[in-house]
């Protein structure tokens, strides 16, 4: 069953992109989505046999793949409580953003190809989650690269999204240098890149001191890997301009899939993380700045995709932090909320484009709440979700972030975090209002035209808004009366090496329930208080708050707009560094010095050979001497 949960996906791609490449879009649509579901079918039977039987870890053996001397990497998946939720979200997630997507392409002519690729990608996906070695989630790990530059570029005729599919694509691969590194270290020090065999020799505790310091580089290399596909801190660059790509592929890449595999990587090895505390320190820190960091930025963002760009890396952010303090299962709870209220709001964010006649400026939307009601309400579900509003999905993950970044991280963590989620608070009320509220400014033509999208693509909305609105209560903490069924769920995924656990078990055996109820109401408030704040400034339009802040705060605002001018740094320090470079090896170093010697060394011969010739006049007298005479030399030498 796992493995034709797996075929499936892999087959719709096959038929798309080779059989029916030019058959009508509806076909394309029904074999992809008729894929998907298949393809979660078999995930919910896989998880439910999983769970019946205990939900213990199971190996499903594959074939014979890599072996050379005494390595040895079979292509086997994994099964456990962590790869069977990641199957859920992939495929069920997946398969809601494949039956919106019909609605959303149906301008174009021809979607076989859009549709191969988005099945593949899902195909990947499964790859990288159930791989029970580094080689075959490997494999997936750039399969979702590659499959992300084909849909971020999906319409190369413009330039820009063809450059923004290429800049992805490199990016990542920056981040992947990391990854290899991190999979040959392991190897070299522990002989084997299967997590279930790490697992055992690190629940063994025969570990000596040259394995135990190799493990700190380990992971971090791993983590420079999980930077470029989450897009932290420095390799973040690439997911903001992804946005040129189909607003489908915006949700399935930057929701449920691509974006957290850095998180799912690092949760999958949490037992090499908690013997690393310097490099926890590290990831912590970093998820915790790149939160802070484009949360400022999505601040002043009018492209409704790019605020919700920023609002991925943000949110990505806190996930990576969780990872950094030890709560491996909040990061991962913080995951499954997000793929949820994410997804709804990219294609949320989709419906009103499409009703806007393709244009992506909130500054020219306002009052779409009468004319797309039905979009408006599932957007707000999202919004409040997203924001933390209490008794929404994240809410309880959120502030279970907070409440592990202070036990696990300090005040001054905690502090980061906060703000960052009253950022989160603003920007996203911002948009709602700029969007949904107010007077319409858009122009006559496409106020005429403005009506709810088909059913096709606001019923996935709906579901992803009930679960927007329901999945976070897996974790209702014990403090608001709850069990947080989530974490209890993760507890066999987690191990704490018998090195650490005395360590992490007393953080926060020092803290009292009172205190955690007061850093959640601190949270909440500051959450009203963004929230009051956003809607004051933007519940009537952008224009007059747009004037004000721009002439009060003129420094800030603009290097808000700018994004920090990180793109143009990024350019002149190393895009066009390693252009010229580029250039002056191959107009000096290969077409001067390279070619030149070659063409020099076969003008040499060539002048030998010229001089070395008679004249070559056609006379057979002159032939013969010169036969006679390399006879005679031959013998002479022979002779010699």
């Amino acid at each position: 069953m796992i493995w034709m949960m797996v075929f499936f996906p892999l087959l719709g791609a096959f038929l798309n992109g080779l059989v029916f490449r030019k058959a009508p879009k509806g076909v394309s649509h029904a074999i992809a989505v008729g894929a998907m579901l298949a393809s979660f079918a078999c995930a919910v039977t896989v998880f439910m046999e999983m769970m019946a039987a205990g939900g213990e870890a199971k190996v499903i053996h594959g074939i014979p793949w890599i072996s050379a001397g005494g390595f040895s990497a079979p292509f086997n998946l994994i099964l456990d409580r962590l790869s069977g939720l990641m199957i859920l979200v992939v495929t069920g997630i997946g398969s809601l953003i494949h039956i919106y997507a019909g609605g959303y392409m149906h301008e174009e002519e021809r979607t076989s190809r859009f549709f191969s690729y988005l099945n593949l990608f899902v195909f990947m996906m499964l790859l990288l989650v159930l791989g029970d070695n580094m080689l075959v989630m490997f494999v997936g790990w750039e399969g979702v690269g590659l499959c992300s530059y084909l849909l971020i570029g999906y319409w190369f005729q413009d330039d820009a999204n063809a450059a923004a599919g290429m800049k992805a694509f490199i990016v990542n691969r920056i981040g992947d240098i990391g990854f290899l590194l991190g999979i040959f270290l392991t190897f070299k020090h522990f002989g084997t890149v299967s997590f279930s065999e790490l697992r055992e020799m690190v629940g063994s505790g025969a570990l000596d001191a040259v394995k135990l310091g190799a493990v700190g580089w380990i992971t971090l290399c791993l983590f420079i890997g999980a930077c470029g596909k989450s897009a932290q801190l420095p390799l973040y660059v690439w997911l903001p301009d992804a946005m040129a790509g189909p607003t489908p592929v915006s949700a399935l890449i930057h929701a449920a899939t691509m974006v957290t595999a850095g998180i799912y990587m690092m949760t999958r090895v949490n037992f090499l993380y908690y013997l690393a505390p310097s490099t926890l320190q590290v990831v912590a820190v970093v998820g915790g700045l790149t939160a802070f960091f484009a949360a400022t930025i999505a601040l002043v963002q009018n492209d409704i995709k790019k605020v919700l760009a920023y609002s991925t890396v943000s949110q990505l952010g806190y996930m990576v932090m969780a990872c950094g303090v030890g709560a491996f299962d909040a990061g991962v709870f913080h995951l499954l909320t997000h793929a949820c209220f994410k997804a709804l709001l990219f294609l949320g964010a989709g419906s009103v484009i499409v009703a806007m006649h393709h244009k992506q400026d909130m500054r020219d939307m306002g009052g779409l709440s009468k004319y797309m009601p039905i979009t408006h309400i599932v957007f707000l579900i999202g919004v409040l979700a997203i924001i933390g509003f209490p008794g929404l999905a994240g809410f309880f993950s959120k502030d279970e972030i907070l409440w592990k970044a202070f036990t696990g991280g300090g005040p001054i963590l905690w502090g980061l975090g906060a703000v960052t989620a009253g950022l989160t608070s603003f920007y996203m009320v911002r948009l709602l209002c700029l969007t949904f509220y107010g007077p319409n400014r858009s122009d006559h033509h496409t106020r005429e035209h403005l009506h709810e999208t088909p059913a096709m693509m606001w019923a996935p909305l709906v579901v992803l808004a009930i679960l927007s609105a329901t999945i976070g209560y897996l974790g209702v903490p014990e403090v608001l009366g709850g069990h947080n069924l989530f974490h209890h769920y993760m507890e066999p995924v987690l191990m704490l090496p018998a090195q650490v656990s005395e360590h992490w078990e007393s953080l926060s055996a020092h803290h009292s329930h009172d205190l955690e109820t007061g850093l959640m109401g601190a949270s909440v408030a500051i959450m009203f208080v963004a929230s009051g704040l956003a809607v004051s400034l933007y519940a009537r339009g952008p224009a007059a708050v747009l004037d004000t802040w721009a002439k009060k705060f003129h420094g800030a605002y603009e290097t808000l707009s700018n994004k920090y001018w990180i793109d143009e740094i990024y350019d002149a320090w190393i895009v066009q560094p390693l252009h010229d470079m580029s250039e002056f090896l191959w107009a000096i170093v290969d077409v001067r010095v390279v070619d030149g010697i070659v063409n020099g060394v076969g003008q040499v011969c060539n002048l030998a050979a010229g001089l070395a010739s008679f004249r070559m006049t056609g006379s057979v007298h002159r032939h013969g001497m010169v036969l006679v005479m390399g006879l005679v030399v031959l013998l002479v030498v022979l002779v010699v």
